[in-house]
């Protein structure tokens, strides 16, 4: 369903975008829950997070003699890699949520490792951490999976995803030279309002994919039920309204004007004069589209009143110029807000790269930007053979053709 706020233009130029982000004063997020002043002295929880469950691993200094070693030595001890369940049972045969949050305050770790796997796997865990008032890191997808194949780890195993969260911490490649936790080696923590956005466009975009099947079998059913209108393109125009085609089927209220319409169209086809439809299977399929186009219409209402928020108005100021739409607003807003993360003391990285005889000059900034819209370019090389491909966000990249 449409309210005509999601469309966007057939191309847009991301120069243009950075361009116009780079010459607004943005809003400016708070720190990271860490000073510049803290030592190499704290307790690390790394937690590996699967659909049911967790496991985690806790290290309070770089093990001795590396990571790999370490491994060695205490794979498949459950004691130092307990896993926890979602689920709590009358007859206990696994540690559950409750005794994750008595381990936390147990173990009384400065920090909780985390990789940014679906939100609703790893909310619950998430929101026992906070309570527990400890701080929190991400991790990137990419950055932890080439820091544990560079460490000789197994691919994809808990255990050692846990040990590896834990590990990336401390390991002095990632501190300052003082010994202190190099923020840039961790995902910047996003203000409520990025996550409440990211939540309602991941429902959306949820609901476009429920509804896509559903359309299909009505319109086969259309077919033969009613031709007329079995390829008709049917939105609601204003909030509360139902679309008028799926509302007519279904029996919902839809204006006078548009039930007059429907009503002269159907008399008039063949469909009516041999009595073959609407029947009852094609109302309940037109009825669970109404549905999903009301429950659309209150999503997007609920993105307008974070979109008002004033930390957004001159994100929204540069999409208003490009003419995007609601929902393609929203969607950016997730990737690249806050726009000073893509920067480098308040400025854009520019580096220079010798190339035989030439000095070629990279703008490792706008590269950044690009690759979070979806618009980047991964090159890879074998041989004497070059080949680039698109990189980055793909749902980001579908949007800009909606």
């Amino acid at each position: 369903m449409s309210l005509g706020l999601n469309r966007a233009p057939l191309c847009v130029g991301v120069r243009e975008i950075l361009a116009l982000l780079a010459g607004l004063q943005t809003y400016k997020t708070s720190p990271l829950p860490f000073t510049s002043t803290m030592k190499i002295e704290f307790k690390v929880l790394g937690i590996d997070v699967s659909k049911a469950n967790i496991t985690t691993h806790t290290l309070s200094c770089f093990p001795n003699g590396g990571i790999k070693n370490y491994w060695k030595r205490t794979r498949g001890k459950n004691t130092l890699y307990p896993t926890f369940y979602a689920s709590s049972k009358k007859n206990k045969v696994h540690k559950d949520a409750f005794d994750f949050a008595d381990y936390v305050n147990n173990m009384t770790p400065d920090y909780a490792v985390l990789e940014p796997t679906g939100n609703h796997y790893s909310r619950i865990w998430y929101q026992i951490i906070q309570s527990l008032n400890v701080n929190i890191l991400w991790v990137g997808h990419v950055e932890l999976k080439r820091y544990r194949a560079g460490k000789l780890l197994p691919n994809k195993t808990d255990e050692a995803d846990a040990l590896a969260m834990a590990a990336y911490v401390l390991d002095p490649e990632h501190l300052t030279e003082d010994s202190n936790i190099n923020r840039k080696f961790y995902l910047i923590h996003q203000p409520e309002p990025i996550n409440q956005l990211r939540d309602l466009c991941q429902q959306l975009e949820h609901l476009a994919r429920v509804q896509s099947p559903i359309i299909n079998y009505s319109r086969q059913l259309l077919s033969w039920q009613f031709p007329e209108v079995a390829h008709r393109k049917s939105t609601a125009t204003k909030r509360g309204n139902v679309p008028p085609l799926w509302g007519w089927l279904a029996k919902r209220q839809i204006t006078q004007a548009q039930k007059t319409i429907l009503d002269r169209k159907f008399k008039s086809s063949i469909a009516s004069k041999y009595d073959l439809g609407p029947d009852y299977n094609l109302q309940q399929h037109s009825s669970w589209l109404c549905d999903i186009a009301l429950f659309e219409q209150d999503i997007e209402a609920e993105i307008c009143q974070i979109l008002q928020d004033c930390c957004f108005s001159k994100y929204i100021e540069v999409f208003d110029r490009f003419g995007f739409g609601l929902r393609i607003k929203a969607r950016l807003l997730t990737r690249i807000y806050p726009f000073e993360a893509f920067l480098v003391n308040g400025k854009p990285l520019i580096e220079h790269e010798m190339k035989g005889k030439r000095r070629i000059k990279y703008n490792r900034t706008r590269n950044a930007f690009k690759m979070r819209l979806g618009m980047g370019t991964i090159t890879e090389q074998s041989g004497d053979m070059t080949i680039s491909k698109s990189g980055g966000s793909r749902l980001c990249r579908m949007s800009f053709w909606q």
